[in-house]
């Protein structure tokens, strides 16, 4: 169901908490501004004085010296004022780059929050463009507030002035305000809406271009390029076609406001000339003149902003949903137990689903003992790696408790929970940087004389010397200038950084050639040991080395117990070990080498 909309009161408030938290910036910008409309409105008035001294001589000849300090007034003023516009917008530009900082940093700071089943149901590229793209298009919104107040304060000013001189001519050409702020509100619905169709295709469009540049190996090799071609142009086409929607939407205000300004000049010079005859000064009708872009143009900007707020508030409310959607943050609260915790780990008749209604694991029930290894087999799809991602509370059981040490993981602190537990996954990731920063994520602690020796008990040592720049050597993005061997092995060695009391292994090895296997092996039996650790097979070498077997199948347990005790019963783990493991023995390769 899609969020329903913020009120723009809701919406503003939001985004006058940001600026808050730069009130004294804010509050420079606003003097600033506050004394460039004083300055500004000053000029007209100077202008006025020296003309109606010319106007009022009649038969005598007026002071030089006073037209001639009217008119300097008049230019020294007008420099000013564009001086400290120039000041303005230095102050306006700083206050706008720091709170699109505050809120894009925000925004990946409570995506960062999130529980993994979160980013299952949200695509990269989406969030991507709601955090950097949406955030951005923020940028000129702190501007426009500052404007937008300072705008009604000019504005009533301006008419203060108008109505000091002329309240007749000044009441003539209020209507062009409320009619000007009508048609802002005409347009206020097709502006939202527009604006939103179109960032919701543009987020598709990046997405679309990050999955194919992330598959691009895939592609090639099924020779999909023209159909990622195709894809990729309609889904852009439908983005054209928004952004010409949105485009009308913004730029339709435009000519219109601009003809209201023609107008509205007519009528001053129309309603002055008939107020002449009633006494009204030719220099007033000027003045009015000069001043109606201090009352025309603060009034469109309040107008105009009102339908930039429209795109703004957008974009805000698409941030705003990722900052408040409170459902999908991770509970981070809990025990941070100071003494080392007994690990064993029982699942008390647990029930997950990604979809609660189709569920992956139906009534699971296990115990493992402090220090016991524990080997999870089965055909894919069985729910070993589901077990992992409960265990690690990337998901919470719809029913049932995961316990450890006796205690619910749910009451634990969410950090300390996953500090106990070290996880190497089949598909193992590498951020850009150096390969010391990589390891370090482990524990940043770590010295290299640690690092150097983790490495060593992973067989890695070797390899990591040969590199170019050893430890400093940079890791491309996901560590594609390493091999998939390369990159396990490296894995291994930031579990052995981390010191963890627990172990969770998923097809751990299943990216490295036998013989490495066969060099890790002696490594991982050093890092399991003493520990308690699950291990989820495809390998028979790691299986035999398991204390106990859980066979799954469906989400359920079939079968419990040891190699020797499950090979000579029926059931899935013998027919497992006879599609598939006995293949990997020694004595299997053997008979197939006499046979041939």
């Amino acid at each position: 169901m899609p969020p329903s909309l913020r009120s723009d009161r809701e919406l503003f408030r939001a985004l006058l908490s940001y600026i808050r938290s730069h009130l004294r910036l804010f509050l420079i910008v606003t003097f600033i501004i506050m004394i460039n409309i004083g300055i500004a409105i000053a000029a007209p008035l100077f202008f006025r004085y020296g003309f109606s001294l010319i106007e009022n001589a009649r038969d005598s000849q007026p002071s030089a010296r006073q037209v001639l300090f009217a008119a300097l007034a008049y230019g020294v003023f007008n420099f000013v004022s564009w001086f400290i516009r120039v000041i303005q917008f230095t102050f306006v530009t700083k206050l706008n780059a720091r709170v699109i900082r505050d809120i894009r940093v925000d925004a990946f700071s409570f995506v960062l929050k999130n529980q993994v089943s979160f980013f299952d149901q949200n695509e990269s590229g989406r969030l991507t463009s709601r955090i950097i793209n949406d955030s951005q298009e923020l940028f000129d919104t702190a501007t426009s507030i500052s404007y937008t107040l300072t705008g009604i304060f000019r504005l009533l000013v301006t008419l203060s002035v108008m109505f000091y001189f002329s309240p007749v001519l000044t009441l003539s050409i209020l209507p062009f305000m409320a009619l000007v702020f009508i048609i802002a509100r005409l347009l206020r619905g097709f502006q939202r809406r527009v604006s939103d169709a179109w960032r919701k295709k543009f987020a598709e469009v990046n997405q679309r271009f990050a999955e194919t540049m992330r598959a691009i190996q895939v592609s090639k090799a099924f020779g999909r390029e023209s159909e990622n071609l195709k894809q990729f142009g309609e889904l852009n086409e439908a983005t054209f076609r928004a952004s010409i929607y949105r485009g009308i939407g913004i730029f339709v205000f435009w000519p219109i406001t601009d003809l209201f300004e023609q107008l509205l000049l007519l009528l001053v010079l129309g309603v002055g000339t008939w107020l002449i005859g009633s006494g009204l000064s030719i220099s007033t009708v000027y003045l009015f003149i000069l001043l109606l872009p201090f009352y025309y143009w603060p009034m469109l900007t309040i107008a105009r902003n009102y339908h930039k707020f429209q795109g703004a508030f957008a974009n805000l409310e698409r941030i705003l949903h990722l900052i408040d959607d409170l459902d999908s943050k991770e509970v981070e609260v809990g025990i941070s137990a100071p003494y080392p915790i007994q690990c064993s780990i029982e699942f008390d008749h647990v029930t997950f689903g990604y979809n609660p209604e189709t569920p992956v694991l139906h009534n699971l029930c296990f115990s493992v003992s402090p220090g016991q290894r524990i080997a999870l087999v089965g055909h894919t799809g069985a729910g070993k790696t589901t077990i992992a991602s409960l265990l690690l509370r990337f998901y919470t059981p719809q029913n049932g408790e995961i316990r450890l040490g006796g205690t619910n993981i749910q009451e634990y602190n969410l950090h300390y929970l996953r500090k106990m537990i070290g996880y190497v996954s089949q598909r193992v990731l590498l951020f850009r940087g150096t390969l010391r920063e990589n390891l370090l994520l482990a524990n940043p602690l770590a010295s290299d004389e640690e690092i150097w020796k983790a490495l060593e008990a992973v067989q890695a040592r070797e390899f990591v010397e040969l590199l170019p720049c050893g430890l400093d050597t940079v890791v491309e993005e996901y560590g594609k200038n390493l091999s998939a061997g390369q990159r396990q092995m490296i894995s291994f060695a930031r579990v052995i950084l981390s010191n963890p009391q627990m172990i969770l292994l998923d097809e751990a090895t299943s990216a490295v050639d036998l013989y490495t296997e066969s060099k890790i092996q002696k490594a991982v039996d050093r890092i399991l040991r003493g520990k308690t650790s699950i291990v989820i097979a495809h390998r028979l070498t790691t299986i035999l080395r398991s204390d106990l077997i859980i066979v799954l199948e469906d989400g359920s347990i079939r079968q419990i117990g040891s190699h020797a005790d499950l090979i000579n019963q029926s059931g899935p783990y013998r027919e497992l070990y006879d599609l598939y493991f006995q293949t990997q023995s020694a004595k299997y390769l053997e008979r197939i080498k006499v046979r041939s």
